[in-house]
């Protein structure tokens, strides 16, 4: 009789790892109290609920961890549910061998067990049941207290951290509603783009009017100043600007001694230039700040975050 496994079941266990990586998880740091008192702490993304009546939650504890012996032994335990901002936080206690609490206001909870600071919630539990998990331990914890912050819950997938964000077809607000669309052409990105620009140009460019400058002034002197001396025909094509437009700005630019002449046909920024630029855009950073402060901070930062990748990708093409 052959016993062995089929090989259309046989389980490759890298290729498992990441097919579960495609399933997205929050984060959490549980901690316990060794037997000598002292606390332990490991990142985990095995965190589950399990009943609300009993109040039941889980973790997987790996049996390779150094502080197996702690965590399959504790009566007490707490989980700290991290926020999007505590990557650095989740690392730390990711890290074998550091002194993980060393540097981190963490208070005792119920048993003195350590609770982390500025989390997205916290569970403190008493051991209820064990169970075996093959190379990990399944430990079921009942929840004797609880508290929720207003944060927002720190995510991972795919090998890789993230941030919660509204679905846009299914964030509470229809798309329907956000959007004053009538014809498919302005769901291209082009046009979206064109007219979230105009938007958040507006309101900036009577602060520009103010600081005796323009647009494109401002963008040959950040292009100059990310770039350093650059010929004026390729520094022509990176504005974008009409000729007619380019030869103004960059004659304003020059009488102003934000700009010189750099050998041949090149142009440089001076450093009354840079500090003229940092002026700019402080200015910019407080009208940008004021344009979506009614938008969700996390939705703008990805948004950064596409465009920076749009740029990249066909920068890298060309």
């Amino acid at each position: 009789m052959n016993d062995s496994v089929p090989p259309e079941i046989l389980i490759d266990t890298r290729e498992m790892r990441r097919a579960l990586g495609q399933f997205a998880t929050g984060v959490t740091i549980v901690t316990c109290l060794g037997p000598d008192g002292v606390p332990n702490g490991m990142t985990a993304n095995s965190f589950a609920s399990v009943s609300l009546d009993p109040p039941l939650v889980l973790w997987s504890l790996d049996r390779r961890a150094r502080s197996f012996a702690a965590f399959s032994e504790a009566d007490r335990f707490a989980f700290s549910v991290l926020a999007q901002d505590q990557v650095e936080l989740s690392n730390r206690f990711a890290r074998p061998g550091a002194d993980k609490f060393g540097e981190v206001a963490w208070e005792p909870g119920l048993g003195g067990v350590p609770l982390l600071p500025d989390p997205a919630a916290h569970f403190e539990c008493r051991r209820h049941t064990v169970f075996d998990g093959g190379d990990h331990l399944i430990i079921v914890g009942r929840v004797e207290r609880f508290v929720r912050y207003e944060r927002r819950g720190l995510v991972f997938a795919e090998g890789r951290y993230g941030a919660i964000a509204p679905h846009p077809g299914t964030g509470g607000v229809p798309v329907e509603e956000v959007s004053d669309a009538r014809h498919p052409y302005d769901d291209f990105l082009v046009p979206l783009l064109f007219r979230a620009y105009n938007h958040l140009f507006k309101a900036f460019a009577e602060t520009l009017v103010a600081e005796d400058s323009d647009g494109g002034q401002m963008r040959i002197l950040s292009i100059l100043s990310s770039h350093g001396p650059v010929d004026e025909g390729e520094l022509l094509t990176k504005t974008m600007l009409s000729e007619t437009r380019f030869d103004e700005a960059c004659q304003a630019l020059i009488a102003q001694a934000y700009v010189r002449p750099a050998g041949g046909d090149a142009l440089a920024i001076t450093a009354t230039g840079e500090a003229k630029l940092a002026d700019l855009l402080r200015h910019a950073a407080r009208r940008e700040r004021d344009s979506t402060s009614g938008l969700d901070a996390t939705e703008v930062e990805m948004l950064r975050v596409l465009l920076r990748k749009l740029v990249l990708h066909h920068e890298a093409d060309q």
